[in-house]
């Protein structure tokens, strides 16, 4: 008994833990936790939780209610397709469900009872919010643009669904997953009562919000009119340039706000004028986000002195509240109207972040701890955990921190890595390791509990994952995220080899002989494009999703702007650098075991380009597999196919690594 004692004393110091590892039985029961809503008098909280169900092959959707007060929460409304709550003047709930098949507004009052329909419309409604006095409400559905009235609009959409054919003049005929075919989302007006009143986009062929490049918030009430943002150009597929526009409900006039050619977006009517996020040069989407303000002393830039990426921002007495992208994380910032920045909250993953009488509420995680909800007292500075919806879920798992590490990368560049430890680690021991690439490109590694690229589910059958925020990194400053422009394949994979080299050399136990990488979207590029440059650093890889061919990618991938961008033309003014960075030129050095995955829906990179992939690494001889969803897109989102794609990644890394 002694002896036993004393081994288990030996294995708690070693850092032995005898904690679960993370099964998918347990990730596939961790929620989602969004759109955080607090009520008009600062003591109920809102809030949306999504859970994935193997059974129903879908997440469901549930709306909460917390006393904030007291501290207790429960389901407000529970049929599973309950989304978007907002809250009315008085202090009612109202939220959006297709509980009965169609998408609708209900209301749920605050003295108790069943929630009943507010507003019905012919086309499912997307959003929706109160005007300040209750009277009113604006809405978006998707809607032909040339409709004679509200009746007509019932027929002509009926018809649609009818059709299985389709024609268009314009681009951007199908987006991201699905096929436009002659829809534009609108925004209406109605009264309290649900009579709808006017489309204030009648006619337009124009999106509201816009297709790409919005926010949460980009119809809303104000001055006496609804402020919408839309792109205005000919064909929004070729641009970026998204902007505010006022539609004044006493003239029934629509006049454009802001200038310039990027995107604008993001109204916030304030006491001292419109505030909204700008991004200053056309066609890149990946610009430096901005808060700018338009006052009686002109149009300023608030947030000029620094040099992150703005997430999202919103107003609360006197000034502005927002997150942005700093080096893995999402730390909580504000700004005065005259311009000075502080951050007031750093080294968290906030989302959602919602202000009320002095305290901001948001969601926090992380990669060993899943979302929760939290707020912040502004006064005192004090941060309390409110909610445990995923703590029973994952009790009793254990799951490593992020660790981070520096290293010199591309022309010397000081570049940021994370690492992720197996459960039960031991540092006497030598692991098989993963390196995960992040897509975008300009995209951020963060400390994040992720919904799909999961880390801790990476690690969790023993593997060190390893991650490298290369060059077109947000978080680092806006010359680091355009260092990657027309230079995919060059700035970025020199500082993944790098950071995967500084990593074996300073982690003594990493296995450098049984090292692979994966990778989706930019990175499913990237490991397209380690398959023909491989140094011999990775033994196997996988690519979901990844851009393949470059010429043909951009005549069939939807936003055209980011290419035209990316490579600096289209493939005939540009042919060499569209060759050059392309990974379908390097075939005759493919020689990787590679998993190829693809969803059939996908349209911002069709999955012809994994096909073409595939098919070229059988030419070549190499060992490659094709994991191929019928009913999925750019993400794998459907519980069953989930647990599919995590057996068949994790199979294939597990029979090339750790045998």
């Amino acid at each position: 008994m002694k002896k036993r004692m004393a081994i288990l004393l030996v294995l708690i110091l070693s850092g032995w833990s005898f904690g679960k590892r993370l099964k998918f039985e347990d990730f596939i029961r961790v929620s989602q936790i969004r759109d955080l809503q607090v009520s008009p008098d600062g003591e109920v909280l809102a809030f949306v939780v999504s859970t994935p169900s193997i059974k129903e092959n879908r997440n469901l959707s549930f709306v909460y209610l917390m006393d904030l007060k007291t501290g207790n929460y429960w389901k407000a409304a529970s049929s599973g397709k309950d989304f978007s709550p907002r809250f009315t003047p008085e202090g009612d709930l109202a939220f959006l469900s297709a509980r009965d098949g169609r998408v609708k507004v209900y209301i749920l009052p605050r003295r108790g009872g069943e929630a009943r329909v507010l507003l019905d419309f012919p086309a499912d409604i997307s959003d929706f919010r109160f005007s300040p006095d209750g009277k009113y409400i604006l809405f978006s559905a998707d809607v032909p643009p040339s409709y004679k009235d509200f009746k007509d609009l019932g027929e002509k959409l009926t018809e649609k669904g009818k059709r299985k054919w389709f024609t268009t003049r314009k681009l951007f005929y199908r987006v991201w997953n699905q096929w436009r075919e002659g829809l534009y989302s609108h925004v209406f007006l109605a009264r309290r009562d649900g009579k709808v009143l006017k489309d204030l986009m009648q006619g337009l062929s124009r999106d509201c919000p816009p297709l790409d490049l919005g926010t949460s918030h980009d119809f809303v009430f104000g001055d006496g009119g609804v402020y919408l943002v839309m792109n205005p150009d000919p064909e929004p597929a070729l641009s970026t340039n998204n902007d505010v526009f006022f539609y004044d409900l006493k003239t029934s006039s629509l006049r454009k706000i802001t200038r310039g050619r990027g995107n604008d977006a993001g109204p916030v009517p304030t006491p001292h004028g419109l505030a909204w996020l700008k991004m200053r040069r056309p066609g890149y989407e990946s610009d430096q986000t901005e808060i700018f303000i338009k006052t009686s002393r002109g149009e300023r830039n608030l947030t000029a002195s620094l040099d992150r990426h703005i997430v999202d921002f919103l107003w609360g007495d006197g000034r502005f509240y927002f997150t942005a992208y700093d080096q893995g994380y999402h730390p909580i910032y504000s700004v005065d109207l005259e311009g000075r920045v502080n951050k007031i909250l750093d080294r968290v993953y906030a989302k959602n972040l919602t202000y009320s009488r002095g305290r901001l509420f948001f969601t926090d995680e992380a990669v060993n701890r899943a979302p929760e909800i939290y707020s912040l007292d502004l006064s005192s500075g004090k941060v309390r955990r409110l909610t445990s919806i995923n703590a029973e879920v994952l009790q009793g798992v254990e799951m490593n921190p992020l660790e981070t590490f520096w290293f010199r990368g591309s022309g010397g560049d000081r570049v940021q890595g994370f690492l992720v430890k197996p459960p039960s680690f031991s540092p006497d021991k030598k692991y098989p390791t993963i390196m995960l690439i992040h897509g975008g490109p300009q995209g951020m590694w963060g400390d994040d509990f992720h919904p799909r690229w999961n880390i801790s589910m990476f690690a969790s059958p023993g593997y060190v994952v390893v991650m490298v925020n290369f060059h077109g990194s947000k978080g680092y400053g806006i010359r680091f995220t355009d260092s990657i422009n027309r230079d995919w394949g060059g700035k970025p994979y020199q500082d993944i080899i790098l950071g995967m080299k500084y990593a074996i050399k300073n982690y003594s136990f990493i296995d450098p002989q049984r090292i692979g990488a994966a990778g989706a979207s930019y990175g499913g590029y990237m490991i397209d494009w380690i398959e023909g440059h491989n140094p011999g650093l990775f033994k196997a890889l996988v690519s979901h999703a990844g851009v393949y061919d470059l010429p043909s990618m951009y005549g069939a991938t939807e936003e055209l702007w980011f290419p035209r961008w990316e490579f600096g033309g289209v493939p005939w003014e540009v042919p060499e650098v569209y060759r050059k960075w392309s990974p379908s030129t390097y075939v005759k050095n493919f020689k990787t075991p590679c998993l190829v995955v693809a969803g059939e829906h996908d349209y911002r990179v069709p999955y012809t380009q994994s096909l073409q992939f595939f098919t070229a690494l059988k030419e070549m001889g190499v060992d490659a597999k094709l994991l191929f969803f019928h009913d999925e897109y750019h993400f794998v989102v459907k519980p069953r196919n989930r647990k599919v794609w995590w057996q068949e990644v994790l199979s294939w890394f597990e029979s090339h690594l750790r045998r």
